[in-house]
């Protein structure tokens, strides 16, 4: 007889979270209207473009 194996709160919580991400994709709001908002790192350094028209 095997032993029953105990779901842990990993397991719990990617279950909880395909569900979440499944009734989102449901309503439509992962089809490609939303996008994520990323954060321009401030580590890196960007240079001022010397002449705007081009």
């Amino acid at each position: 007889m095997a032993k029953k194996k105990r779901i842990t709160k990993k397991e719990l919580l990617k279950i909880e979270q395909a569900a979440v991400r499944e009734e989102r994709k449901r309503q439509g709001a992962l089809d490609g209207r939303f996008r994520e908002k990323v954060e321009k790192s401030k580590k890196t350094y960007s240079r001022k473009r010397k002449h705007k028209d081009e």
